[in-house]
């Protein structure tokens, strides 16, 4: 769903609902078709997590964002799952239903997706009405997105029917736990007394979110997974005759310790770590470019 598009659908929300289509709980899916095709695999799991068998995570559904980082994104077996699904469901382009595509790029992982599920009651209100197709955008899933960009209101995270939290593998649209509808309508939270009181400026969080939206929108056009040295690459072009004025004026006062940055002759040569969502942000902010810009 929404292929191409910030809506994209998550690898998750996918799963339960094939899942769903084939009569079969998702777990049933998971265990008896998905994963003796990744078993062999299983070790770079280790590498992300501190689970210890993708079965593990597969069955016990608890709400951690290591697992939903498993499934949708930025972990080392995300390729292998998403190559095993694409193989059971003759289709080629699941990868985008997933970050997987920006694994070179990103620290963190498991910091980029939120310990549980959460959705804004609006749109699955408005998709059921219309006669639309349930289910969860990747955006909702990103510990970074607090409120729907739609209908600008806070995204939930707990039913109103029995106060519990989401488990990561659940219905799209429906209560993990008491089984209760979630679309709902309601009075939306002003945004400007939100950030206010929160501290957070409104215009960055909106401008950060764009991105976000443009990154998950642009992944089926990618000719080839982005690297690291993409990045850093335009940066040394864009600093290369820029002095420390010159970086400050940007902006770049957070990263003026790098040694990178501030002698950017060195880039070639230097270790390039990933980076946060943040520090990308900036990147586009500051050189006014778009992701589709740097990345297409």
């Amino acid at each position: 769903m929404g292929l191409g598009t910030p809506e994209t659908e998550s690898l998750s929300s996918y799963l339960h609902r094939l899942a769903q289509h084939h009569y079969l709980r998702p777990w049933q899916l998971y265990i008896y078709e998905l994963l003796p095709l990744i078993q062999h695999q299983e070790y770079l799991l280790h590498k992300d997590t501190k689970k210890t068998s993708l079965k593990q995570i597969f069955l016990t559904n608890k709400k951690t964002g290591s697992n939903l980082s498993v499934i949708n994104g930025l972990q080392s077996i995300t390729p292998v799952i998403v190559t095993a699904i694409e193989q059971l469901t003759s289709r080629q382009d699941l990868y985008s239903l997933t970050l997987m595509s920006w694994l070179k790029v990103f620290d963190s992982p498991e910091l980029l997706f939120k310990p549980s599920c959460s959705w804004c009651p609006y749109c699955y209100q408005a998709w059921r009405e219309q006669g639309q197709v349930i289910y969860i955008p990747l955006l909702w899933l990103i510990e970074y997105v607090k409120f729907c960009p739609q209908h600008q209101i806070s995204l939930e995270n707990t039913c109103p029917s029995c106060n519990q939290k989401m488990l990561n593998f659940c219905q799209p649209g429906y209560c993990s736990h008491c089984g209760e509808w979630l679309g709902q309508t309601k009075y939306p939270l002003k945004l400007t007394s939100y950030f206010r009181l929160m501290g957070y400026s409104e215009a960055t969080y909106q401008r950060n979110i764009s991105y976000l939206q443009e990154l998950i929108a642009i992944t089926p056009y990618l000719s080839k997974p982005p690297q690291i040295q993409d990045v850093y690459s335009y940066l040394h072009e864009r600093c290369l005759h820029l002095d420390e004025q010159g970086l400050k004026d940007l902006s770049f006062s957070f990263w003026m310790s790098s040694h990178l940055i501030a002698k950017p002759q060195s880039c070639d040569n230097a270790y390039k770590p990933r980076i946060s969502l943040h520090f990308l942000s900036e990147v586009f902010r500051c050189f006014n470019i778009t992701p589709r810009q740097l990345f297409l």
